[in-house]
């Protein structure tokens, strides 16, 4: 059986790879390590001195030792698209920055930044995790595999998870696709005792790997560590304050990480002046667009619903998004029905669904649900311009122009969210270039319900086009690029 190690060329990683070259044979591996396989997923931002320092001192010994390393990295946004094989090769002589698609450029298209869902690291699921689950049966032609991932001692809750999906996936496939295997923690090394073990054994200090937009860079490494890195990369650094800028224009509450934004971080520490600088440099000459904001906000499914209508509701009652009063509750007990007898032919019964028809004084509080959003670009062109026709528009349509609390910007808001759901609301604002026209099936249906008005309220610059589907029919398509490596 192979052992396919995925790596992200931090140190982490970097001490898993130095102990199979070193003593093969008690990690379960031939003695020649033919039976072992390096993956990176290339996301296409990492900070460049993870890959230059790979590429002086660890690529060396991979060729020395003749293992094999694939490079790998998403072909489009699209899941039909497949997947791109950058290199696949024994002799491996370069680390890839990016390759066909890169996961900032996702993230500006989405008008957004990195976001965790429901507990789940979506920018890291689509540009590595989805690469590397898929790319395994290419690489093993269909064998079974052990999987070597890098989770140190320090991340045991990780590895408990990690250990779940991987279950869930070799149960959905009917067979086991990999075992999962955590070299570090077998051995007991935390973060401290694996960068010790790198530098004893490499002569080099290898960083944790991570995107230069992380927003687990505070964990990823100490805040003084990840400011310095950004100083190291000021255009990287002011990348991801245009991109936060972007995101903050289109909703206030989206900023990088969940209580600051990374520009007031910066802020906070005079060392960062260079950073600050090409970030307002760039920001003033970078093209600006106005964008139309639409927003509708269901209200949330009740615990009520939840229970009687299950995963779906097609047939919505009232109590179905307004939470019933305890008073309703005791008033208004649910139905009861015979549906059987015991063998004794006793009455089996069954309480369904609330019977209540919904008075004013039988409803409680409705909570948010999901949004909808509609993006659409009015104009291009330069920042001022952009900026003095979002106050144009309030002066003359008579919107209401306020400046975000956390992000500065100016929005001329024309319509306001009402208390309770569902409810709607709509601003113009200026913001760098490169959000893409955006929004769900059904949008201007919904939005003519909502709030009884048709369309935007400025002609947009482009016709609408919908997106196509990124879901996959069928195999992931591989597309084998093999660039010199």
């Amino acid at each position: 059986m192979k052992t396919v190690q995925t790596t992200g060329l931090g140190a982490d990683s970097w001490a898993i790879t130095l102990k199979f070259l070193d003593n093969p044979e008690k990690y379960g591996l031939k003695p020649d390590l033919s039976d072992l396989v390096l993956v990176h997923a290339v996301t296409g931002n990492e900070f460049p001195d993870t890959l230059t320092t790979a590429e002086k001192y660890l690529l060396p010994r991979l060729r020395e030792a003749n293992v094999r390393m694939v490079q790998v990295s998403r072909m489009s946004s699209s899941d039909a698209d497949g997947i791109a094989v950058l290199a696949d090769t024994r002799q491996p002589r370069k680390i890839f920055q990016q390759g066909p698609w890169r996961l900032s450029d996702w993230l500006m298209r989405a008008g957004t930044v990195p976001q965790v869902a429901n507990g789940r690291r979506t920018c890291s699921i689509r540009s590595k995790g989805w690469v590397l689950d898929n790319i395994l049966d290419h690489v093993l032609e269909g064998d079974e595999c052990r999987r070597a991932i890098g989770y140190n001692n320090d991340e045991i809750s990780r590895m408990l998870k990690d250990s779940q999906i991987q279950d869930q996936v070799n149960e959905a496939a009917g067979r086991i696709v990999c075992t999962p295997y955590y070299p570090l923690i077998d051995d007991k090394m935390g973060r401290t005792e694996v960068e010790q073990y790198v530098l004893q054994n490499s002569g080099v200090v290898v960083n944790k790997s991570y995107c230069w937009m992380c927003p687990f860079s505070g964990v990823a490494a100490s805040r003084d560590r990840h400011e310095a890195r950004l100083r190291q990369y000021p255009e990287h650094a002011a990348y991801v304050l245009r991109m936060e800028q972007a995101s903050l224009a289109l909703n206030e509450n989206s900023s990088l990480y969940a209580t600051a934004t990374l520009l007031s971080r910066l802020l906070e520490d005079p060392a960062n002046e260079a950073i600050i600088e090409t970030y307002r440099r760039s920001l003033e000459t970078a093209p600006h667009a106005v964008y139309e904001v639409r927003r509708i906000y269901d209200a949330a499914r009740t615990d009520d619903c939840r229970q009687h209508h299950g995963k779906k509701c097609g047939t919505p009652r009232w109590w179905c998004h307004d939470s019933r009063t305890e008073a309703c509750r005791r008033e208004h007990p649910p139905l009861e029905h015979v549906v059987g007898h015991d063998e004794q032919g006793a009455p089996i019964t069954r309480f369904d669904a609330p019977w209540c028809e919904g008075p004013v004084q039988c409803r409680g509080e409705t909570k948010k649900g999901v949004a909808w959003r509609s993006v659409r670009t009015l104009f291009e062109g330069p920042r001022a311009d952009a900026e003095a026709l979002v106050r144009k528009f309030a002066a003359r349509r008579g919107a209401q122009l306020d400046r975000g609390a956390t992000s500065g910007v100016e929005r001329a808001h024309y319509l306001r969210r009402d208390n309770g759901y569902p409810c709607a609301e709509a601003y113009l604002v200026a913001a760098p270039v490169g959000v893409a026209d955006k929004e769900r099936p059904g949008f201007q249906e919904k939005w003519l319900k909502t709030t009884g008005r048709s369309g935007t309220w400025y002609p947009p610059l482009r016709d609408y086009a919908p997106a196509a589907s990124e879901r996959l029919n069928g195999p992931v398509p591989i597309v084998r690029l093999d660039l010199a490596a």
